[in-house]
């Protein structure tokens, strides 16, 4: 049986225009997620993680933004045109970062709730609408729903919102939910309850999931699949416990290392230096300015995907990625 895919997109190309040239950001990047599947997408600030969700979503501000690719497609259907668009409203909900900025503090959370299932669900009655949004609220473990629709954003905590955010992305039944670093704007305290919440409801009502996320302990707890991403360029992929308990590449070996333990020993420097410039880009290797594993051929040729298995489900773009730090 053929495999079915919530999103595919391939040869993904960004760059923005700026005052000192272009910034050239994503060279040509190949990404999909399965119906069902759980996938994270992880990486530095800065490597271009929410230009490929936000370009997915056609909310790229276009200019500055230049995009191009060979397709991007929402369970078979490109995004591009009126009709691609529909199918992309109905079917794909994000998630983002600041809950404050998602929310208009003008207006009630009804009422905003209630824009986003006429959109989807025309024609319905005014109770039938408010049991909607009542019946999403509480599926969100939302504490006094009435009141809550009744309120203005800012007279909600950052917990509450961020609650009222996910409701709002799930009520319009999407099959796939893109969430942008969804608890950067919480409370460590709340953090894990949101991320547990979301992670229930995508397993309960079998949804899609792209999670990205700085939080290395969540991405392992929540996704099927992981993408690691450095400077635009998708340098290893594969199966999240592959990645995790034996990652290959030098730039996911340094990421993982960095990411803080819960006994509060054993935390590595960090990876040392600075990701590239995305307008003088070198040659070769993205990465090769900062990577122990270094050689001469990193610097003048640009590594490729290869497979690590059989299957082809696990992939890693580095030339060196067989040979170990200390053989150097």
């Amino acid at each position: 049986m053929a495999e079915k895919f919530a999103l595919q997109i391939t040869n993904l190309s960004v760059k923005y225009k700026v005052y000192e040239g272009t910034l050239q950001v994503i060279p040509g990047l190949d990404l999909f997620v399965r119906e069902g599947e759980r996938v994270g997408l992880i990486g530095e600030t800065g490597c271009g993680k929410s230009s490929i969700l936000k370009a997915v979503a056609s909310v790229l501000p276009v200019p500055p933004a230049i995009v191009s690719s060979d397709a991007i497609e929402v369970f078979g259907n490109p995004i591009g045109g009126r009709v691609g668009l529909s199918i992309l409203r109905k079917n794909v909900s994000m998630v983002f970062q600041d809950p404050s900025t998602s929310l208009n503090p003008t207006l009630k959370i009804s009422t905003q709730m209630m824009d986003v299932l006429k959109a989807r669900f025309p024609g319905k009655r005014k109770s039938e609408y408010r049991k909607m949004m009542r019946d999403g609220l509480e599926a969100v473990s939302m504490p006094a729903p009435e009141r809550v629709l009744g309120s203005y954003p800012i007279q909600l905590s950052g917990g509450m919102r961020q609650r009222v955010c996910i409701a709002m992305a799930l009520i319009k039944d999407p099959v796939l939910i893109i969430a942008d670093e969804p608890t950067t704007a919480l409370d460590v305290t709340i953090e894990e309850q949101i991320l547990d919440l979301l992670d229930y409801l995508v397993r309960e009502k079998n949804k899609s999931l792209i999670l990205v996320s700085h939080a290395l302990g969540a991405v392992r707890k929540l996704t099927d699949r992981v993408y690691v991403m450095y400077a635009g360029n998708i340098v290893e992929f594969g199966n999240t416990a592959d990645i995790f308990s034996n990652p290959k590449h030098p730039y996911t070996i340094g990421l993982i290392a960095a990411s803080p333990k819960l006994t509060g020993e054993g935390l590595a420097d960090g990876i040392a230096g600075d990701i590239i410039s995305y307008i003088n880009v070198p040659d070769g290797c993205r990465f090769a300015n900062r990577c122990p594993r270094v050689s001469e051929k990193c610097q003048t040729s640009t590594p490729v995907l290869e497979n690590l298995s059989p299957d082809g489900s696990w992939q890693v773009s580095c030339h060196n990625h067989n040979i170990e730090e200390a053989a150097l």
